[in-house]
């Protein structure tokens, strides 16, 4: 049986990897091995090591998690020498699996990279390391598989997996019963992130945000829905902030479509609030020293993927300096413009994202790249 090495290394890429996995055990006979969390051991998936451990944001995160990073490397080498697999299938998460590419190089293991690294945004030296080590890139963005090529990489372009997969749980009237908002409520959605980081980070400045919209726009309700990676103890340091809030455990679509306002830590929420065409602020903010050494190497105006792809600022992006005061200022003339104000540039990057069963299709990819490697392949019973 062929043997797929997988590896991932935040909540994000596990989520795409889990409906990746899903299609390729739905298609062909394999085994399938890796670092990944939860998701992906109910995926069928065997995991050698748990990404929790490694997951990070910005450049100066990474010294708090040396010794994790150090371990997660020398037991997916060891596993890799040891299984020698079919194929090994990074999903984003950059810093790490671009060493594990050149380790997988050295051992004449092929690597397909899903969710490649943003080679447009960072160092370009990125894309030969890709050129070297790697036999095929997978992009979800529309605008990457050019960048790609122009550098001679192999590369598809999938379509976008939100374009298509973003589903509603609820309808309004019932999502509203269920969280206790009343009629004639103006609706704002917080999300400060999925990592405890980004919560300790941007939660102070979005309850100070929604302290100083609050009054004045008649009756307020707050929804901030929490990663399910996130306990809940994260919060405890905010509990006075929080008595005006509704939590939610997930959720994230249903709150992001159903109110007038979201506030949102750059991520791939931003995304899904365009699609689901929501007026959204974007913030961010990282270390000094992360944010110091980004500037030295980030080569774009905007942040978040909405901004990137439709080439203009779509939603304000306030990055580092996060004055409240600014924040709810435009938070309020988005919320008074409403809905309308923003649908003919959210429907345009609906457009350019397409809509396609992108898992599906990268499925394909793969099962294509093992069957012109191995010749036909076993199908699941």
């Amino acid at each position: 049986m062929l043997h797929i090495v997988l590896v991932t290394g935040e909540l994000s890429g596990e989520m795409h990897a889990v409906e990746l996995v899903r299609s390729i055990k739905g298609s062909v006979a394999v085994e399938l091995s890796g670092i990944g969390g939860q998701r992906l051991r109910d995926a069928g998936m065997h995991t050698v090591y748990d990404y929790r451990d490694i997951s990070l944001t910005g450049l100066s995160e990474i010294f708090s998690k040396l010794r994790h990073i150090a371990d997660a490397y020398k037991i997916l080498k060891r596993h890799l020498e040891k299984t020698r697999p079919s194929l090994l299938i990074l999903v984003d998460f950059p810093g790490f699996n671009l060493k594990i590419a050149r380790l997988a190089r050295s051992l004449s293991i092929p690597t397909i990279y899903f969710i490649p690294p943003q080679i447009w945004a960072w160092r370009k030296k990125r894309v030969l390391r890709i050129k070297q080590y790697v036999d095929k890139v997978i992009s979800v963005l529309p605008f990457e598989r050019q960048i790609y090529e122009e550098y001679g990489v192999d590369a598809s372009y999938v379509g976008h997996p939100f374009a298509s997969t973003l589903r509603l749980s609820n309808t309004k009237e019932d999502f509203f019963k269920k969280t206790g908002i009343g009629k004639g409520c103006t609706v704002v959605t917080i999300m400060p992130g999925s990592r405890e980081n980004e919560i300790r980070r941007h939660m102070p400045v979005l309850l100070k945000s929604v302290e100083k919209i609050k009054g004045r726009v008649g009756r307020l309700a707050v929804l901030l829905p929490l990663a399910d990676n996130i306990d809940a103890s994260a919060l405890d340091r905010f509990r006075e902030g929080l008595k005006d809030c509704t939590v939610i455990r997930g959720q994230s679509c249903d709150a992001l479509a159903y109110s007038d306002l979201a506030i949102v830590s750059s991520g791939s929420a931003t995304l899904e609030a365009a699609i689901l065409g929501t007026p959204t602020i974007v913030i961010y903010r990282i270390s000094r020293l992360s944010y110091s050494i980004a500037r030295m190497v980030v080569k774009i105006k905007h942040i978040s993927l909405p901004n990137i792809i439709a080439g203009k600022e779509v939603f304000p992006e306030f990055v580092q300096r996060m004055p409240p005061e600014k924040i709810a200022e435009k938070a309020l003339y988005m919320i008074n413009n409403g809905k309308d104000s923003i649908k003919k540039d959210t429907d345009e990057i609906l457009a350019r994202l397409g809509r396609y069963d992108s898992y599906e299709r990268a499925k394909d990819i793969v099962v294509e790249f093992l069957e012109k490697r191995y010749g036909p392949l076993p199908q699941t019973p």
